[in-house]
């Protein structure tokens, strides 16, 4: 299994190379300063490593990602609907109906036309992903819109969160979903309760790394993960940013390859802004890192006898 985390600035998207290649793409942000994650995906070396096959269906059908999976439609989780519809079709998309939001005519309208309103009802055939765990979760939208802490944020506590594991690594995409949201599911939400207490390896933290979006509670259930990964600034405080520090104090930390210089850095909090693209390859129960460049906060790894 491979994993991508494309520096899109503020925005969000990642692509899963399944176990069985199938693409799983969570949120298709895009910002017109970095690389687009299309053109990274079809770059020569890129294509080559990731191996995606197309998911066909039993008509002939041939579709380039198995599944999109939307968080949330917030522009900067969808503003490369259009290319990603046009480039990348996928089979299925994962969302919730545009009508269901209360500003819903504030919706990016190349999200609406190209997968929203392209995508509706079920498929029938399953996509065998070769994943161990693949879930999703998600607060019913008429809570969100009517509970008194949830619709102060109706698009960010609409987020479905997802979780896959393969050979025993586990990874949690939160969204952008606020404090509240988290309290509320390990309140009201027993199965997620129960998977999320088996622990996380890769937290994806929500809302690009945001304290209205840090959960201690979360932690509290899950223990300690083994790193975090957002796309904001690097873990270091920053005066006047309202990035959460305190996702370091439960991160057991990894050691990742900084491709600028070919040196191993030991790091607890990876961002996109520090760290650049990020690549995760697991395999044989072990994952392994490598990111664009070292976080200039990040010791190098050196190695004890």
């Amino acid at each position: 299994m491979k994993l991508l985390i494309f520096d899109v600035g503020d925005a969000a998207c990642s692509l899963i190379s399944s176990p069985n290649q199938y693409g799983l793409m969570v949120d298709c942000g895009s910002n017109g300063d970095k690389g687009n994650p299309i053109d990274i995906i079809n770059g020569q070396n890129m294509k080559e490593w990731l191996n995606l096959k197309p998911y066909v269906e039993s008509n002939g059908v041939s579709y380039s990602l198995g599944l999109l999976h939307i968080t949330h439609p917030d522009d900067d989780h969808v503003r490369n609907a259009k290319r990603i519809q046009e480039e990348l079709t996928p089979y299925l998309v994962e969302k919730r109906k545009s009508e269901e939001f209360p500003d819903s005519d504030t919706i990016n309208q190349d999200y609406i036309k190209k997968i929203d309103k392209a995508y509706r009802g079920t498929n029938p055939e399953t996509i065998n992903w070769g994943f161990d765990v693949n879930l999703s979760f998600q607060i019913p939208m008429n809570t969100v819109t009517s509970d008194e802490n949830l619709k102060k944020k109706v698009r960010n506590n609409s987020s479905i969160v997802r979780l896959v594991e393969y050979n025993g690594i586990k990874i949690l995409f939160g969204g952008d979903l606020e404090t509240s949201g988290w309290e509320w599911l390990i309140a009201n939400n027993a199965d997620f309760v129960n998977t999320i207490k088996k622990g996380v390896n890769i937290y994806v933290a929500p809302h690009h790394g945001h304290k209205s979006a840090y959960c201690g509670e979360l932690f509290e259930l899950i223990g300690n993960v083994d790193v975090v990964i957002h796309s904001k600034g690097s873990e270091a405080s920053k005066d006047g940013t309202d990035v959460s520090t305190s996702y370091s104090e439960h991160c057991d930390g990894v050691k990742y390859l900084g491709a600028n210089d070919g040196e191993h850095y030991l790091g607890k909090v990876l961002t996109t802004r520090s760290n650049g693209l990020i690549v995760i390859r697991i395999e044989d129960g072990a994952y392994y890192i490598t990111t664009q460049k070292a976080s200039s906060n990040h010791e190098k790894f050196e190695k004890t006898t």
